[in-house]
C-alpha cells in the first residue's frame, strides 16, 4: 500500500508531518454503472471510476456551457 508524508498546516493544530496511506475502494461507477476497483488518498468512497472520471467532468463541463450560451 503506497503512502506519502504530508506537511500540516492547520490554525487550530500545531504544524506537523503526517504519513497518509492509500486505500482501495470498490464500489459502483456512477457514470458507467460497472463494478470498479480504485486506489486513492481520499477518505471517503469515490463515484467515478478512473476511466470515467475525466468524462464525467467534461460531460458536466459542456452541459453548463450549453445552458450559458456556449464557448467563444
Amino acid at each position: 500500500m503506497p503512502s506519502k508524508e504530508v506537511f500540516v498546516r492547520e490554525y487550530k493544530v500545531r504544524a506537523h508531518r503526517r504519513t497518509i496511506h492509500t486505500r482501495v475502494y470498490k464500489f459502483i461507477c456512477h457514470y458507467c454503472n460497472t463494478p470498479v476497483e480504485r486506489e486513492t488518498y481520499a477518505t471517503c468512497c469515490p463515484k467515478y471510476g478512473n476511466c470515467c472520471k475525466e468524462v464525467a467532468r467534461k460531460r458536466l463541463r459542456d452541459q453548463h456551457a450549453k445552458e450559458s450560451g456556449g464557448r467563444k
